[in-house]
């Protein structure tokens, strides 16, 4: 197990880099992403970059990373919110679960709108030589393309994992915090607990005292064992969600027209503040990142203590 030192230097590590990459704040990110891609969309379509390998489609990145970039995200990304889960529901297996319920709904969300580019595409196909009306085998034998309005699908998919993974990611912005949110838990626990046994049965006081004891120490115990391989889940992380902006800047600088990258990036924005901004915040399930009897989540303190001291403590 990692040293309590261990822990909290890590943890405070965590929270700082994590409040420099998530901006503490979501809609600067929006924002700054819709400037990113309407500039570099001008720039394709007034001054237009010569061919590079960047937008070659079979490179590297945009073969091994760019059409695997769903699975690339949500895989650490499950991992991750695991680990993170499993300390901030004080362990409650149905509660952790429950939490990866957003990785589900991530993965729908993604084929749904992919399947529907791709009938928009179907739906819109026809011969560049509109003479030539025919069908798409007929139209490309004939030398000409058989084409449709092609929504960009990587600049949504690009932009939704960004959201996707920032979003989670925002749990370590009061990382450092967890040790003291433990604590006032559990004394909050203790102390209403204790004040029903001295009205109900006074000689249990001691028991529940040791009780409290052992969940406190198991709680800190589970935070310092897990923070070390937080770590370099959120690494990776970051490393993805650069990675997948810089893909999102070489898309629209090189593909598609403007309308079929604003499109695609409406589609990624619109999801992300579907899911994160209004499912998540109103209803209890599946909850935002950091949802649980610490309330990581933005939670009130006032309301974390009398969530924590209704709840039974989980195993």
């Amino acid at each position: 197990m990692a040293s309590p030192e261990t822990g909290r230097r890590c943890s405070s590590l965590l929270s700082s880099a994590a409040k420099i990459v998530c901006m503490d704040f979501p809609w600067i990110r929006l924002v700054l992403m819709w400037i990113v891609v309407i500039v570099c969309s001008l720039v394709h379509q007034f001054a237009p970059l010569k061919d590079s390998y960047l937008n070659n489609s079979d490179n590297v990145l945009n073969a091994y990373f760019a059409e695997w970039s769903w699975a690339w995200t949500v895989i650490p990304t499950a991992i991750f919110v695991l680990l993170t889960s499993y300390v901030y529901t004080l362990g409650e297996v149905k509660t952790v679960l429950k939490h990866q319920v957003r990785m589900v709904v991530g993965t729908m969300v993604w084929g749904v709108w992919v399947g529907l580019f791709l009938g928009v595409r179907q739906w819109t196909a026809s011969c560049s030589d509109r003479s030539f009306d025919t069908n798409s085998t007929g139209c490309e034998e004939a030398g000409h393309r058989w084409e449709g309005y092609d929504i960009s699908g990587h600049t949504f998919l690009l932009s939704f994992c960004v959201f996707f993974i920032t979003s989670e990611l925002t749990v370590l912005l009061q990382w450092d915090r967890v040790p003291e949110l433990l604590e006032k838990a559990g004394t909050r626990r203790l102390h209403d607990q204790q004040s029903s046994d001295r009205a109900d049965e006074p000689s249990q006081d001691g028991t529940h005292i040791r009780e409290y004891q052992a969940a406190s120490s198991s709680s800190l115990e589970r935070f310092y064992r897990l923070t070390p391989f937080v770590w370099p889940l959120f690494c990776l992380l970051v490393v993805l969600t650069f990675l997948w902006m810089f893909l999102l800047v070489i898309t629209a600088l090189y593909f598609h027209s403007v309308g079929e990258k604003l499109i695609g990036l409406f589609c990624g924005t619109l999801s992300w503040w579907l899911t994160y901004e209004v499912w998540y915040r109103r209803a209890a399930f599946p909850g935002r990142p950091g949802a649980g009897r610490l309330g990581m989540d933005g939670t009130p303190p006032e309301q974390i203590e009398l969530l924590a001291a209704s709840s039974p403590q989980g195993h």
